[in-house]
C-alpha cells in the first residue's frame, strides 16, 4: 500500500499500515528524529523526486502490534493514541463495504457501459449511506448496533405497501428496531478449513538506515526546493 504522491507535500491525514510489504526497490529509511520514517523507493529516487516523510506508530492489535504510519509529523497536531483510534475504526469501513455487497446485493453492478456502472455505484453507495444515516437519526441507534439488513426490510416494506396495513407500524417504528442481536455467536473453528489461506502477519516493517549517498542526494533536492 503506497501513500499518494502528495501526501508528503501537503499537510493531510494519510494513514496507512507500515507493516505490509512494498513493492521491489522500495526501502523505508530511518530518519534521525525518533518516529520519522523516509519512504523512498528506488525508482522515484532515481528520477529526483523526494521521499515521503512519514511517523511511525506502534499500536497494540488483538494479537499482535500493527504499525500505521501517517503523514502528520506532529504528535500535537495528531496523538499516537488517536492514530490508534483511526485505525480500529477501519473496520467499521470494511463491515459497510461487506453490508453494500452482500446485504445490498451489488457485488455485481448490471450496468454494461463503464461509464454507467460508475454512476450505478455512486448512487447505490450514497442511497446505502443515507438509508443508514435515516436509520440511525430515527432509532438513535450507535453505527456499530445498526443492523443493515432490518433497515434494508424497512424500507422495502414502506415501499412496497403505500398504506401500511397497520398504521401504527411506520417507517420510524421499525427503524428503531434495527439493531444488531445480541446473542454469542459459536466457536468459529471452521476457519482454520485447511481450503482456506493461512496469511501469517506481515510483521515489523523493515527500516533500513540511510546509506551516505541517500543523505547527500536527500540534502541536494531539498536545498534545489527552497532554491
Amino acid at each position: 500500500m503506497q501513500p499518494p504522491a502528495e501526501a508528503g507535500r501537503r499537510k493531510s491525514l494519510w494513514l496507512g499500515p507500515a507493516s505490509y510489504p512494498h513493492p521491489t526497490g522500495s526501502s523505508a529509511r530511518a530518519c534521525a528524529r525518533e518516529g520519522l520514517v523516509y519512504l523512498w523507493p528506488d525508482a522515484m529516487a532515481a528520477k529526483g523526486n523526494p521521499p515521503v516523510v512519514l511517523r511511525l506508530v506502534v499500536v497494540q492489535g488483538g494479537k499482535h502490534p500493527v504499525y500505521p504510519v501517517t503523514s502528520i509529523l506532529s504528535s500535537r497536531e495528531l496523538s499516537d493514541g488517536k492514530v490508534a483510534e483511526i485505525y480500529r475504526l477501519r473496520w467499521g469501513v470494511e463491515v459497510y463495504y461487506r453490508s453494500f455487497k452482500q446485504t445490498f446485493s451489488c457485488r455485481k453492478l448490471r450496468s454494461h457501459k463503464a461509464e454507467h456502472a460508475q454512476v450505478e455505484l455512486d448512487w447505490a453507495m450514497a442511497g446505502l449511506w443515507a438509508a443508514c444515516l435515516y436509520a440511525q437519526h430515527c432509532g438513535r441507534v450507535p453505527p456499530r448496533q445498526l443492523s443493515v439488513a432490518t433497515v434494508l426490510r424497512a424500507f422495502r416494506r414502506t415501499i412496497r405497501h403505500a398504506v401500511p396495513p397497520d398504521p401504527e407500524v411506520t417507517l420510524s417504528a421499525l427503524l428503531k428496531l434495527a439493531i444488531v442481536d445480541a446473542y454469542a455467536r459459536k466457536s468459529k473453528s471452521s476457519r482454520d478449513y485447511p481450503r482456506k489461506k493461512q496469511q501469517k502477519p506481515a510483521g515489523r516493517p523493515q527500516i533500513l538506515t540511510a546509506t551516505s549517498s541517500q543523505v547527500r542526494m536527500a540534502r541536494k533536492l531539498k536545498q534545489s526546493e527552497k532554491g
